[in-house]
């Protein structure tokens, strides 16, 4: 069970087959024990939004866990790094084999990262469905 992500928490609010969850989310480096000393260590408080089915009841205050499978993560990453990178890499080569102006070929690859993340703001209803944890 590597490949799932589960972090525990307390049901924040409730509302239409929609559970809000506050995690505790930590470094890696926070259970160290030189934690304290070191700065690098952080912990931050986040909600989460969980889909549940209209017939789960659960209650403000009650403690949850949920989990995530590490293969969103990954699927996440590379639509919000990966792919971006490679088209902006690709309209800096087709726009450079067209002029010989390098600022228009800045322009045109950080114009086309607009547009990009534009469209998966656009999609943002769909990404947020597929990206989904649950309570366990």
């Amino acid at each position: 069970m590597a490949d799932v992500i589960r972090h525990d928490g307390r049901v924040e609010s409730i509302g239409n087959g929609l559970v809000s969850v506050r995690i505790l989310q930590s470094s890696a480096c926070s259970s160290c024990s030189a934690a304290h000393l070191c700065k690098s260590s952080e912990t931050k408080e986040k909600i989460v939004d969980v889909y549940t089915s209209a017939s789960a009841s659960y209650e403000v205050g009650q403690q949850v866990r949920i989990v995530g499978e590490v293969s969103q993560g990954l699927v996440a990453t590379w639509w919000a790094y990966v792919l971006p990178l490679i088209v902006m890499l690709v309209v800096m080569v087709i726009f450079s084999q067209i002029t010989e102006n390098d600022a228009f070929v800045a322009v045109a690859a950080i114009g086309i990262l607009f547009v990009y993340y534009g469209c998966l703001y656009l999609l943002r209803d769909r990404f947020e469905k597929a990206f989904a944890f649950r309570i366990e």
